[in-house]
Formats: C-alpha cells, sequence, structure tokens
C-alpha cells in the first residue's frame, strides 16, 4: 500500500492508494487448523494467542509446503464477531486428529496484495482493500474465504514482514 502524506493549508490529509500485485487463479485446497470466533474488538489481543496455539499443535499429517494461512471464515456483523482459522494446507482431511478445524476452499480468483509491516496494522491492508480498492476495481468479493499467507518472509517471533492478502473476487456484474 502506498501512502502519502501531504499538508494543505496547514492540515495534515494522509492519501492511500493500494493495488493488487497480481491476480492469480487458484486451485481448490485443504487446510486444517484452529478455528476460533473473535469479537471486532478484542481480535487484537485474540488472534495473537490463537496463533502461539496453532504453533504449539506442531506437525499437521500430511502437512503441505512450510506456509501458515490464516483465513476469515465468516462474519456476523449483528453479534460482532467473526471466525478465523489458524492453518496450513495438508494433503487429505480424514488423516486429521478429531478436534482439528477443517477446511475446504474451493478453486477461485484471488486480488493477492502485499502488507509489509507489523501484523498489528495488518487491518489498515483489508481496510483499504475492502474501502478502497474494490469499489473502484470492477471486481466484488467471491463470499468464498479470503486469507492471508504467511511465509518465510514473515517472521512470527516479532510479528513483522511480508503477509500476503489473498481476497477471493468475481467481475462485478455492471463492470465496476
Amino acid at each position: 500500500m502506498l501512502v502519502r502524506q501531504i499538508e494543505h493549508q496547514g492540515i495534515e490529509i494522509r492519501m492511500t492508494s493500494i493495488e493488487p500485485d497480481r491476480i492469480v487463479e487458484r486451485g481448490a485446497m485443504l487446510l486444517a487448523g484452529l478455528r476460533r470466533v473473535h469479537s471486532f474488538g478484542g481480535a487484537g489481543d485474540s488472534i495473537p494467542e490463537q496463533w502461539r496455539a496453532f504453533r504449539e499443535l506442531g506437525a499437521l499429517p500430511g502437512r503441505q509446503g512450510t506456509a501458515a494461512y490464516g483465513v476469515m471464515c465468516g462474519a456476523d456483523p449483528a453479534a460482532q464477531t467473526f471466525e478465523y482459522m489458524t492453518g496450513a494446507e495438508v494433503a487429505a482431511l480424514d488423516a486429521l486428529p478429531p478436534g482439528l478445524g477443517r477446511m475446504r476452499v474451493p478453486a477461485q480468483a484471488y486480488a493477492v496484495f502485499t502488507h509489509r509491516g507489523h501484523v498489528s496494522t495488518l487491518h489498515a491492508t483489508w481496510d483499504a482493500i475492502w474501502n478502497e480498492w474494490l469499489p473502484r476495481s470492477g471486481y466484488r468479493l467471491a463470499n468464498t474465504p479470503e486469507f492471508e499467507l504467511y511465509d518465510a518472509r514473515f517472521d512470527p517471533r516479532t510479528g513483522a514482514g511480508v503477509i500476503e492478502v489473498w481476497a477471493s473476487i468475481l467481475p462485478a456484474p455492471d463492470g465496476g
């Protein structure tokens, strides 16, 4: 996300411009991990705890690759809550122990954005995608899981680095 600060008539104005790095057709994937419901207001504290618990799980049966995923599974605006999954891609769901969260993510087109910095500021990237980029993009959300991809460019000990944000998209019916 490009952030420019300018001063106009003695008032500081912060302008952002966000564009995806790429549009990707991603095949289906199977994810396993922890699924929890968070309050909008308390997520800043409860999601880091969920990531700690996920790391403590250790190796998952049939894990594919080394990336970890933070997945938005749905929201309840009336209750001010959303479900979030911390997980990893796996080869099959049937080999997983009971109680572990499972998710089938369908093949989908995604707009992929890069967040550089601390995970505590990730909400600003999501906000810019939904409120700035999406309305002018010619796309709409696909109503499938959207996720954050954490790979070797992210340091879980410091909470900083590069995080890819994958927003599921479809062409807007009116073209934008």
